[in-house]
């Protein structure tokens, strides 16, 4: 007996459920109920929360991520113009959700709950190493430096967005540009 759902279409509705209902909201049973489908079938896909969670976690980065290069290009750039060309993209309606689900991890993890621990390590550093060599220096060691710099700064502010508001984190661009 063959599955009505395929891995790739549960993983989207999964991606869905989570862009509306935060990780918290993301169960076996609010994705099977998204299709209509057992949530024993979900798990059938995704035998655990922490496998769900990465698979849903690595769907939203490929889908920021080739957003993000459309933006940055591959040219070297400075901490300000990396800033400069990515806040734009980084404050769109659908970025914002994925940045209230990626800051919903970096929360968790910070609480030291798995697998948002290593997820949130791993999220970062995944950053950090896209932005190596779009950043400015004349040795590998200080375009690392850039990088941790600019994921600082962009982390920061997409902080404030989701706390303060977009007029706050807006104003404290301006000074960084």
């Amino acid at each position: 007996m063959g599955y009505r759902h395929s891995e790739t279409e549960i993983l989207q509705a999964a991606t869905e459920v989570a862009l509306e209902a935060g990780m918290a909201g993301l169960t076996f049973s609010a994705v099977g109920a998204r299709l209509g489908i057992s949530d024993r079938t979900v798990v059938y896909y995704f035998p655990t929360k922490p496998d769900l969670v990465l698979a849903v976690a690595g769907a939203l980065g490929t889908r920021l991520m080739a957003v993000l290069e459309a933006a940055f290009g591959d040219e070297p750039m400075d901490t300000a113009e990396l800033l400069r060309r990515g806040w734009p993209v980084l404050t769109t309606p659908s970025a914002d959700r994925i940045f209230a689900l990626y800051l919903e991890i970096v929360g968790l993890a910070a609480s030291r709950q798995a697998p948002y621990d290593d997820l949130a390590r791993a999220m970062v550093q995944g950053w950090v190493e896209w932005l190596v060599p779009r950043s400015l220096g004349r040795t590998p060691a200080e375009r690392r430096r850039h990088a941790l710099a600019t994921t600082a700064q962009v982390d920061g502010l997409l902080l404030l967005r989701h706390v303060v508001g977009a007029k706050g984190a807006d104003d404290a661009v301006k000074l960084l540009r």
